[in-house]
């Protein structure tokens, strides 16, 4: 577990970068069709023109999600930078947002762990309904789908007999 005091690492400009294992990342856990492999991070850190400290991170990887279609495995690249701006109390964060929406704002946190930043970037970046181009099993799907009888053909027969 990496742990920096968020503000003091941007005011001296630090840098760190590292990887994680999925299969510590508990929240993502349950969103993964597979937990093996790991994702790269990397934090850049400096203070803007306003003197306000920020972070830079950026996190790679390629994660086996669940298509949402087939519910097989979906390999998924992941590439997510963000830009967190730092300040010291909500209203901050708030004032600032209302006057630039791009900006990310985060409380200072003395403790700040990486490895939750990193999970919680994951997270953002997820897709919302992930599904492959063309499924495996869409072959299997349509044949049975072809084989099965129209239940509105015999509603059909007997609309026209009562006719007759």
């Amino acid at each position: 577990m990496t742990v920096i005091h968020s503000a003091e690492f941007a005011q001296e400009g630090r840098e760190l970068q590292g990887s994680i294992p999925l299969s510590q990342l508990s929240r993502l856990s349950d969103l993964l069709a597979n937990p093996s492999g790991e994702v790269v991070w990397h934090i850049e850190s400096g203070v803007d023109e306003l003197q306000r400290p920020w972070l830079y991170l950026e996190v790679k990887g390629t994660l086996q999600l669940i298509c949402q279609r087939c519910l097989s495995a979906a390999p998924w690249q992941l590439h997510a930078e963000t830009v967190l701006t730092q300040f010291a109390t909500e209203e901050q964060i708030d004032d600032a947002e209302a006057h630039d929406e791009d900006l990310e704002g985060i409380l200072i946190d003395p403790e700040l762990d990486i490895e939750t930043l990193v999970e919680d970037e994951i997270l953002l970046a997820l897709p919302v309904a992930l599904t492959h181009d063309v499924c495996d099993g869409d072959d299997a799907l349509a044949k049975l789908a072809s084989d099965k009888p129209n239940p509105f053909a015999a509603l059909a027969q007997l609309k026209t007999r009562k006719a007759e």
